[in-house]
């Protein structure tokens, strides 16, 4: 077992989850800070796991983050708490959005400065990317920043302030521009507003309704598990060719891809494309006029992390796991 500590905010929310598993299956100690408790299932699957896990609740904003980090001699921090809001939350809640998502990175670094952190992950979005993603081509890190809503915008912050961390204490600061995320341990915390398509389609499937898609509505979904092999590397990298990552599978597709996974493996699923009769019952928080691109990986892919791995397989590979774990869309 490796003698770093890596710690995880935001460690009860679907990616923390999805990080923590890859990690304690590595056998690596991890410390997982969270606003509320790890749920059981995720507790009872990961104690079989050969990685030593610690978990900690507190608030992202508490100063006693600072104790948190050092008593535990945290050697890498993920900071992945962070409150995903539609506009619905951004008009009524602005300045609860802002204090968590950037005044939370503040702590969160000024804790690792304390407790002599070595890596920090940062977790930012292809939110930081706007309207360009609409305009026909595929985006790579180079791409100039143009965010569109409250999201996005503190994203852009969060990576300036990252940025100058590095700068002014010298810690080592890597971004991770996450794209549309999906797969096991999503839920519904009430932080994250957005929920991906698959896991709406997960749920409906295991209360029995069935399932009517938009027809439209590509995207460059990326399974949590590849996010997390991502996140693991940039964490336990001695350096690191860039400071930004994208992390994405590098095409766009449609959730009838995971529908279709679904099916094969209970025959019994009723899904069918929505058509005047049948109108959608699966929201995609998207402009389904307009048609994205996707987020180009070929930084993450030149360091190791295979996020181009077949579509159709990892659809696939979060269908046997909604099977294997039909109770936690219930």
């Amino acid at each position: 077992m490796s003698s770093d500590v890596i710690a995880i905010t935001g460690g009860s929310g679907f990616i923390g989850l999805s990080l923590i598993e890859h990690l304690l299956r590595a056998g690596h100690t991890v410390l997982a800070h969270s606003m509320d408790p790890l749920p059981a299932l995720a507790l009872s699957e990961f104690a079989r796991m050969p990685g030593q896990l610690t978990t900690v609740q507190g608030d992202i904003r508490d100063a006693q983050l600072k104790q948190c980090l050092g008593d535990h001699r945290a050697t890498q921090l993920f900071h992945g708490a962070v409150i995903t809001a539609a506009q619905a939350r951004e008009k009524v809640a602005t300045r609860e959005i802002l204090d968590v998502n950037l005044m939370g990175t503040v702590n969160a670094l000024d804790a690792c400065v304390h407790a002599g952190v070595r890596r920090v992950v940062l977790a930012s979005s292809s939110a930081v990317y706007g309207q360009a993603i609409f305009e026909g081509q595929d985006l790579d890190e180079t791409q100039p920043t143009s965010p569109a809503n409250l999201y996005g915008i503190g994203k852009v912050a969060i990576e300036g302030i990252g940025r100058r961390y590095e700068e002014l204490h010298g810690l080592r600061v890597a971004l991770a521009r996450i794209t549309a995320a999906y797969g096991p341990w999503e839920r519904d915390t009430g932080l994250r507003d957005t929920l991906s398509p698959l896991w709406q389609i997960a749920r409906r499937w295991a209360q029995g309704q069935p399932v009517r898609l938009a027809p439209l509505g590509q995207r460059d979904w990326v399974h949590s598990a590849q996010v997390a092999q991502a996140l693991a590397g940039m964490l336990q990298a001695d350096t690191l060719a860039h400071r930004i990552y994208n992390l994405s599978p590098g095409r766009v597709w449609h959730p009838s891809v995971f529908c279709q996974a679904l099916q094969l493996l209970d025959p019994s699923f009723d899904w069918a494309l929505a058509d005047g009769a049948q109108p959608p019952n699966i929201d995609l928080f998207d402009d389904l006029s307009r048609q994205r691109s996707a987020l180009r990986c070929s930084r993450a892919q030149a360091e190791g992390w295979d996020l181009q791995a077949d579509v159709a397989l990892q659809a696939g590979a979060y269908a046997q796991w909604a099977l294997a774990h039909k109770a936690w869309f219930g």
